[in-house]
């Protein structure tokens, strides 16, 4: 993906959607999975940031949980927990 192409925007479904800004086509949603699928989602999806080569994206939300996705692939590398509250902000830097 070239830099400066993606688009992201961030929702109260607890997604994600990654947006191609040359014709404004989806990508992908990114939404956590849940071991329960009759749970409801976990409120809202914050704030994101990408990385400097738009190839990963950190995301922020209701549930607790700050998350680094892989957007080609559009799944979880990892998940930051321990927060007891809502993640509502965050910034990426990935020294690039």
């Amino acid at each position: 993906m070239s830099l400066n192409t993606l688009l992201a925007t961030t929702s109260a479904d607890q997604s994600v959607k990654i947006w191609q800004t040359s014709n404004f086509q989806l990508l992908s949603t990114l939404k956590p999975h849940y071991p329960d699928p009759a749970e409801p989602p976990h409120g809202w999806m914050w704030d994101c940031d990408f990385s400097a080569d738009s190839q990963f994206i950190v995301t922020a939300s209701s549930d607790c949980v700050a998350r680094l996705w892989n957007i080609e692939q559009a799944e979880v590398k990892r998940e930051y927990s321990g927060h007891t509250k809502a993640v509502i902000s965050l910034a990426f830097n990935d020294g690039m």
